[in-house]
């Protein structure tokens, strides 16, 4: 069992703020494919943007069983078009 794997406890909410590129305007969109395709209903909500206008963010949380899920999902929303960032 990895070190990753013995500090979490699951099933495990995660919370996730996404940064994005403001000027996507479909950038949402795909995020929440990528959301129901994994049997997520949650929808992200907005957050800031950055100073310049250049980034905008998004939180959702998402409910993992374990460890390879979340992996899965991390990967999936990372590769989103238009998605700079998880944290």
């Amino acid at each position: 069992m990895s070190n990753e794997e013995q500090q979490l406890e699951f099933p495990v909410d995660w919370n996730y703020k996404i940064i994005c590129l403001e000027s996507d305007d479909k950038v949402l969109d795909r995020i929440v494919e990528v959301l129901r395709y994994h049997g997520c209903d949650n929808t992200p909500t907005e957050g800031m943007k950055s100073k310049k206008g250049t980034y905008r963010t998004y939180k959702v949380t998402v409910t993992f069983n374990d460890l390879d899920s979340m992996r899965n999902f991390s990967n999936a929303l990372s590769a989103v078009e238009g998605v700079k960032f998880l944290l």
